[in-house]
Parts: structure tokens; C-alpha cells; sequence
């Protein structure tokens, strides 16, 4: 039984995020202008066991503004989503980047708030990331060109003031703009990566907790919780030579100052050789998703950062983004290429666990083996010793 199914969504896909196990949001379009291809909001509803995707809802949205790039949404169906403003509005300081929709029972989509966050006349400056903390507390919002916002949900209003190249530890330096950000699932940390480091704040002040480096000649890609005190990262190699992924286990002291708190456990391990570079990534608990350059998808254990599947060329141009359902059980992939790949997660779990007991099994068994082993060539030692002792005794 194939373990992926796709979809033609009928217009390039930038982002994606699961509503809930079945209903997957999804955002795209050909941008500002007469192209032909309408920029949209469309609801999915996905049947892994019948390998169907079928549409909801879309939402065609104007087509003089720019495409949606990013986009999030909470159990209680807000999608948090970027559209720049069309570029006439753009060169009078206008840009209402930040669109509130609410997604209604019935599928429909409706409007909630929209706000700007910055300003800007540069065509290629957009709302790069966007994000929700576990119960929507907070949302975080960067842009193309770096400044991360930490928004208090649903005011709007800042939770702290935005972290720009300008005002990070390491200064003024394109390097050091923010390339990804998630909070942890208790709300209690905020992380973010630029490409030269990875950073650990408070949520609620901003107050920097710690930093990690990446793995040398490399730069961050993405950074997500995979549990309250794990942190899992992406690190692509210079060139496009590579990627891998980097696991950080926080200390239990890790609010201490940084002179007195105990360094986090770090383990790399780097990604398939062909995978060049990643392009979208994803993690939920035990799972981690990862497109590449290559136009694979590979699903990787975070407790041995062993990729357990890759599928090659899962699409035919560039993956956009990846997102993992609440229970784990499906993923789903999107690319410039209007395509929508799902791939079945729940069996590879299984197999992969019984791989795991099975090998358990085995090392368990062998260990039993070897400590029989030495007990008995002990006993042996000793008996011979115990003889020889007897017997210089009966001379």
C-alpha cells in the first residue's frame, strides 16, 4: 500500500497547517496582478485510509494584493495569515500584512483583524513566518528581511519590543535576521534561529535565556519544540552540501545565568547526501518532517534523529512547506508546483518501533549472554584457583 497520495491543489502552495487530524489549510496563488492564477485560501479535507483529498472551502482573496506566504491556525479555527497589501498601498506606508480569519463550522472563512507590524516598498520583503503558541496565547510574526514581533493574541498588541538585526546580542548584520520561531508547548519559552545562532527567551519579557551555535560551516534553517525541554533544529552546510539535524536537550537549570547553568545535551546527525539543502520543516513530539532541496521528504525519530522514510521526488519543484497533524498520523507537503503530497505516518511509527523492540530484544538478550559468560569463566577461575590452593595445602 503506497505510504503517499497527492493532490493538485490548482495553485502554487506556500503554506500549510493542519486545523485538526483531517482538515488541512493551505494558502497560495500567482500574486498582484493579471496572471491568471487567483490568489486563495482553500480547506482540505483529507481520508488517509481512502487516500482522498477533497475541497471544503476556498477563499479567492484580491487579486491586487500579494500572495499568502505564511500562515497558522489554533484549535479553535483562527488562521493567522500574511498577505502584503498591493504595492500602490505599499508606497503610502500602508501594508495590513497581518490578516485575522475565523474558520467557521460550516468551512467558511471569515474576516476577524488585520494589522501591520512594518512597512515597506520592497517587493520582497513579506510576512516570512507566522506562528502560535500552544493555546494561542501568543502569535509570532517575522519578516522576510528579519524582525521578529511576539504578539500578546487577541490584542494584537506587542508582548515585547521586536527583535531586529539591529537590536540582537550579535548587532547590525543580514546574518543575524530571524529565519524561523516557536514557542514551547507550555508557552513558557520562546526560541528562534538566525543563521549564525539559535536563541532561548522568556515568552512573556523577551529576556534572553541562552544561545547555541550551529554545527561548524553551517546555518540554521528551522527550530521547533518537540517536547517542553526539547529543541529540534535544521542545519544546512555551506554550499548546499548537506543538511542535518541538531537536537538540544535543555538542562532541568537552564533559567540560571549563563556562567551557572549546565550545557544542554547536543546531538547532530546529519540528513540523507543527496538532500542538499532544506527547504521546509516540521515537528511534532516523536516526528520530524523535512523537505529538501532534492525535492524529497524524509521523516526523521527525534529520539535518534534516524530518518525512518524518504520519499524521493515527492514533488517536482521546490517544497514550500510541511506540517505535521495533531495525532501524528499524516503530513502533509506543499510546492510552487500546485501540488499537495500526504504522506502515512502512523505505520512508519509502528514498524519503526517494532524495529526498535526487536533490537532491544536482541541487545537485551545478548547482554544476559555475555554477563552468563563471565560468571561462568569466573566460577571457572575460581574453582581452579580454590584447587590449586587445596592442593598446595595437601603438600
Amino acid at each position: 500500500m503506497p505510504e503517499s497520495f497527492e493532490f493538485n491543489a490548482g495553485f502554487p502552495v506556500y503554506a500549510a497547517s493542519f486545523a485538526s487530524d483531517s482538515k488541512l489549510i493551505i494558502s497560495g496563488g500567482g500574486g498582484e496582478g493579471k496572471n491568471g492564477v487567483a490568489n486563495k485560501i482553500a480547506i482540505l479535507e483529507v481520508d488517509a485510509e481512502e487516500e482522498k483529498i477533497t475541497v471544503a472551502e476556498e477563499k479567492i482573496l484580491s487579486k491586487n494584493e500579494d500572495t499568502p506566504m505564511s500562515l497558522a491556525v489554533t484549535e479553535e479555527g483562527v488562521i493567522a495569515i500574511g498577505i502584503n497589501s498591493g504595492l500602490k498601498d505599499q508606497k503610502k506606508g500602508i501594508n495590513n500584512h497581518l490578516r485575522i480569519f475565523q474558520l467557521e463550522t460550516d468551512n467558511s472563512i471569515e474576516p476577524l483583524n488585520k494589522a501591520q507590524l512594518f512597512a515597506t516598498q520592497e517587493q520582497d520583503v513579506y510576512q516570512k513566518v507566522t506562528r502560535f503558541s500552544q493555546t494561542a496565547k501568543y502569535l509570532a510574526v517575522t519578516s522576510s528581511n528579519g524582525p521578529l514581533h511576539s504578539l500578546s493574541y487577541p490584542s494584537l498588541q506587542p508582548q515585547f519590543p521586536a527583535i531586529t538585526a539591529s537590536n540582537s546580542p550579535d548587532g547590525e548584520d543580514r546574518d543575524h535576521e530571524v529565519q524561523d520561531v516557536d514557542y514551547s508547548p507550555s508557552e513558557k519559552y520562546l526560541a528562534y534561529t538566525t543563521f549564525k545562532k539559535a536563541y532561548l527567551l522568556s515568552a512573556s519579557t523577551g529576556e534572553k535565556i541562552a544561545e547555541y551555535l550551529p554545527p561548524p560551516a553551517a546555518t540554521f534553517r528551522g527550530i521547533r519544540f518537540s517536547d517542553h525541554e526539547t529543541i529540534i533544529l535544521i542545519a544546512n552546510a555551506a554550499r548546499r552540501e548537506g543538511a542535518s539535524v541538531v537536537k538540544l536537550v535543555l538542562p532541568s537549570d537552564i533559567e540560571l545565568t549563563k556562567q551557572q547553568a549546565e550545557a544542554p545535551t547536543r546531538t547532530v546527525r546529519a540528513l540523507h547526501s543527496g538532500i542538499k539543502a532544506v527547504t521546509a520543516f516540521d515537528c511534532r513530539d516523536s516526528l520530524a518532517c523535512v523537505a529538501g532541496a532534492d525535492l524529497s521528504v524524509s521523516i526523521v525519530r527525534t529520539d535518534s534523529l534516524k530518518e525512518i522514510k524518504i520519499i524521493h521526488s515527492a514533488h517536482s519543484f521546490p517544497v514550500t512547506t510541511i506540517s505535521i497533524n495533531p495525532s501524528c498520523t499524516i503530513a502533509a507537503s506543499g510546492s510552487v508546483a500546485q501540488s499537495v503530497v500526504v504522506v502515512k505516518l502512523e505505520k512508519m511509527v509502528e514498524r519503526s518501533d517494532k524495529k526498535y523492540a526487536i533490537v532491544s530484544i536482541v541487545v537485551s538478550l545478548t547482554v544476559v549472554a555475555l554477563v552468563a559468560m563471565i560468571v561462568q569463566l569466573a566460577l571457572q577461575r575460581l574453582e581452579l584457583k580454590s584447587g590449586k590452593i587445596k592442593e598446595m595445602g595437601d603438600e
